[in-house]
């Protein structure tokens, strides 16, 4: 089959690595990075247009979601793969969405289900995926393990730019004290999904009033006050999540962070630049005896990018509970899960001196995505789902 790869911003080549070495006939765009959080026009899309229109594809898949890419994969009679890592795409509140030509893949079945309650069709539930033949070729020398070996280690932002942040004051007290309640009650709490509270008409006509983008949402019937919740308040409780369980840990451990947040409101954090995905993430997770992970907050069921790249390097994963690692996943086995504060110190204590069993659960990890969730054996689902539906197309 013959493929049309886009790269997108914040995207990677992954998917293009993998299909070439399944043997299908690819040609990579990559001169300018197409973004998803935008509904401008991008020229460089124009090119795109002007490719398809030249010479046959049987598909163009991009990472993420990019709207004007789908009009012009409908226009052009093309089938597009979207290979979705965020949740929610904020790109997908968009009308394009209902476009025939589409075939998106979302790691979210809470997110997907919520696409297809309201009769978007052609939104596809399939985790994601890792690079295992990357991780297996990683070199590690002397130089980095004194550079990366640690005790306790996270690679991800701290999301202190949010919305909440932006438009606190601007919010009447009698909307804060409410909302400021929910923070506090979910803070550090993952016993379960967090259910974003239904926002009064009066904070959805403020936030219409403060956001300029708020108009493409009525594009198409997505429940208004699922959207705005998350986006006024998913990531205020990531801050306030991974800030307070870092600076938990820090109090009686050595802590690593590698990120491009500032980390001022960290304390006795390392702080670190962010390591580059292709030559030095690997690293960083091999030669963290515990590796972190905190689940976005608007990821409401799904298994998020870094723990599948975690586990193909080898490493060890401690990580808040989701409804979905037990359809994909033994938890226990091949990572440990923690549901609240008391329970991520406790198993960081236990596992920090229990090297044998940490050690063994890192292993089984890393064999369970080689043999199920590679690139690969992923496309291959992605690839016939898409030719037993071209008949729709």
């Amino acid at each position: 089959m013959k493929f049309l790869f886009v790269y997108t911003q914040k995207g990677i080549f992954d998917i293009a690595f993998a299909l070439k070495g399944m043997g299908h006939s690819l040609v990579v765009m990559d001169e300018t990075a197409v973004q998803a959080d935008t509904t401008a026009h991008q020229p460089y899309l124009d090119t795109v247009r002007e490719r398809l229109m030249a010479e046959h594809f049987d598909y163009v898949i991009t990472y993420l979601y990019i709207p004007e890419l789908s009009d012009i994969c409908e226009t052009c009679h093309t089938l597009y793969i979207a290979w979705v890592y965020d949740s929610p795409l904020l790109s997908v509140f968009h009308a394009s969405v209902y476009n025939s030509c589409n075939r998106i893949f979302i790691f979210d079945e809470q997110f997907c289900n919520r696409l297809h309650k309201i009769g978007i069709e052609h939104v596809y539930h399939l985790p994601l995926a890792a690079n295992t033949l990357r991780a297996d070729a990683l070199a590690v020398t002397d130089e980095d393990r004194t550079r990366y070996s640690c005790d306790l280690s996270f690679v991800g932002s701290l999301y202190e730019h949010n919305m909440y942040n932006d438009f606190h004051s601007h919010l009447p007290r009698e909307i804060l004290i409410p909302v400021n309640h929910f923070l506090l009650h979910e803070l550090c709490n993952w016993k379960q999904p967090r259910q974003w509270p239904i926002l009064p008409d009066a904070v959805l006509n403020r936030l219409h009033a403060l956001h300029a983008e708020s108009d493409q949402l009525m594009e198409f019937d997505f429940p208004e006050e699922y959207y705005w919740g998350i986006q006024l308040l998913s990531r205020k409780l990531a801050e306030m999540d991974r800030i307070t369980a870092l600076n938990t840990l820090a109090e009686t451990h050595i802590v690593d962070l590698y990120t491009q947040s500032s980390g001022q409101l960290t304390e006795n954090v390392h702080l670190h630049e962010p390591v580059d995905y292709y030559t030095e993430l690997g690293k960083v997770y091999q030669l963290s005896k515990i590796n972190l992970n905190f689940t976005l907050p608007t990821i409401e069921s799904g298994i998020p990018q870094r723990i599948f790249d975690i586990l193909a390097a080898g490493g060890f994963v401690l990580t808040n509970i989701q409804p979905e690692m037990s359809d994909y996943f033994d938890p226990g086995q091949d990572f440990a899960v923690y549901h609240d504060l008391d329970e991520l110190k406790t198993l960081t204590d236990y596992y920090l001196t229990h090297e044998e069993e940490r050690r063994a659960i890192a292993l089984h990890g890393q064999e369970t995505v080689r043999t199920n969730y590679t690139y690969e054996k992923i496309l291959q689902q992605v690839i016939f789902i898409c030719e037993e539906s071209r008949k729709d197309f």
